[in-house]
């Protein structure tokens, strides 16, 4: 291999690869002693999948002092340069022409932020791994038969990366090689697709932050798309312009409601509805659209939700002068009481 000793490049290899870099203050002294000759690349995840596992990662667990790994990588396609020294990753196993039970002081190691049980991996976050594996091995001089999953070294069960490391191998081969890359799939592009039938013409150029900084979203003549690393799996949403009428009364994903979490529901010559992180929009065609979440929602859907007897909502939460809470409906009102008790009012009738 072309190195011996840490990796004091690693911020600047992934940037000249075009890659979203975050160094952490310290990053190039942490570490658990020197690398001797560097071997390869070592891909993981994280189990976590939420948008702290790197403090896990820098800062270890009980019984296992970090660093963890050099990289995490974020699901948004953002690399965190956590160290430059020797990370506590790799475990008992082997590889040809690896050290046997020795991989720590030898292989970089990458931790993807996915719970390994079912999230998705994002488009801009596995294209960022391929590239960045890619990165490392061509600065190391290395063939891409040196990007390892941690399953494929282990002897003791691991589990990580969950793709498939073939698939990933070849790609980053290609990468090493300089082939024209793949493109890469844009979320809120893929989204608009899905929707081309009703959206209409796009009125954003390119995409804007929304107000946590984090997420991204586009207008249309018809709706708006938005899209979080970490809601609905990375995947972009569309909310069409009937409800956002609604959610902008609601402050858009800085209120309670949050970033979309599924795609909208037509009900033909009825209305729409769309769930939220916090709770569930209804608008009716030519009414007010109103939420329904909370306890309250729990109850209505236990009732049939807007095809139960209660109906459509025809009224956001309001309090009832008791301390409690109540929501009326077209056939009814829902009432919360602080003792946890929800009772159901019905037209010309009070019940439980």
């Amino acid at each position: 291999m072309a190195w011996t000793g840490d990796p004091i490049w690693l911020a600047d290899v992934l940037r000249a690869e075009g890659l979203a870099v975050i160094e952490h203050a310290g990053w190039r002294g942490r570490g658990h002693g020197d690398f001797r000759d560097l071997r390869g690349v070592m891909c993981h995840h994280t189990a976590g999948g939420g948008p702290n596992d790197w403090r896990v990662v820098q800062d270890g667990r009980p019984g296992l002092p970090g660093p963890l790994a050099q990289l995490v990588l974020e699901r948004d396609g953002t690399y965190r340069v956590i160290a430059a020294g020797v990370a506590w990753h790799a475990g008992a196993g082997s590889h040809p022409g690896w050290p046997t039970d020795n991989a720590n002081w030898h292989v970089i190691g990458i931790e993807g932020v996915n719970n390994g049980v079912g999230q998705v991996w994002p488009a801009a976050q596995m294209n960022a791994y391929r590239r960045g594996c890619a990165a490392i091995l061509r600065r190391l001089g290395g063939p891409a038969s040196d990007c390892v999953g941690h399953k494929e070294w282990s002897s003791e069960g691991k589990i990580d990366p969950n793709f498939d490391m073939v698939s990933f191998r070849a790609e980053v081969a290609r990468l090493i090689a300089g082939s024209p890359p793949a493109p890469v799939e844009n979320e809120i592009d893929a989204e608009a697709l899905v929707a081309r039938a009703w959206i209409g013409a796009r009125l954003t150029p390119g995409e804007l932050p929304t107000a946590d900084g984090v997420g991204r979203f586009a207008r249309f003549a018809n709706g708006t798309i938005y899209w979080h690393p970490y809601v609905r799996n990375g995947e972009a949403t569309a909310v069409p312009a009937h409800l956002m009428k609604t959610y902008a009364q609601y402050g858009f994903e800085s209120g309670f409601l949050g970033y979309p979490t599924l795609r909208h529901t037509v009900v033909p010559g009825v209305g729409d509805i769309q769930a939220f992180e916090g709770g569930t929009l209804y608008r009716r065609y030519g009414y007010d659209g109103f939420p329904v979440r909370g306890v309250i929602g729990k109850r209505w859907a236990a009732e049939g939700y807007e095809t139960g007897l209660l109906g459509w909502p025809i009224s956001d939460e309001y309090d009832n002068g008791t301390g409690g809470l109540a929501q009326d409906f077209e056939n009814g009102r829902l009432q919360w009481d602080p003792s946890g008790a929800v009772k159901e009012i019905n037209r010309g009738s009070d019940a439980m």
